[in-house]
């Protein structure tokens, strides 16, 4: 004997509903932002971007990479071995629900609501401290 459930046309929006959320929360989580740290200073720097590291980026140097995030924290310090010491330490919003202003940063719009801000940070000598 077979027998055959039947669930409520409620439940199946339900379902639905549910499917469609995590499709939607999976697509926003895959939104990379675009991450430039210059080097403005006459030394080498180690810089770090979330959990990344990059060593001994040269006078006038750049990094550039991508983070899958809400916000980015760069730190920077001189190089050993250069006789200077400073920290550079500051924390970054990189989604925004304004869809028209973005400031001074570039921006990209990748759905309703959503609007990643590319972070572009250039690192002088007085903001090592």
């Amino acid at each position: 004997m077979s027998r055959q459930i039947i669930f409520p046309k409620s439940f199946a929006w339900q379902v639905t509903l549910g499917v469609l959320f995590s499709l939607s929360i999976s697509y926003s989580e895959d939104i990379t932002v675009p991450v430039t740290v210059t080097n403005r200073t006459a030394h080498y720097l180690h810089v770090k971007v979330n959990d990344r590291s990059f060593t001994y980026v040269a006078s006038g140097g750049a990094i550039r990479t991508e983070v899958k995030t809400d916000g980015v924290t760069i730190e920077a310090v001189y190089s050993p071995g250069q006789g200077k010491f400073g920290v550079f330490s500051k924390d970054y919003a990189t989604r925004t629900t304004a869809s028209g202003s973005c400031g001074s940063s570039s921006c990209s719009t990748t759905g309703p609501g959503t609007t990643p801000l590319a972070v572009d940070v250039a690192i002088s000598p007085t903001d090592l401290r």
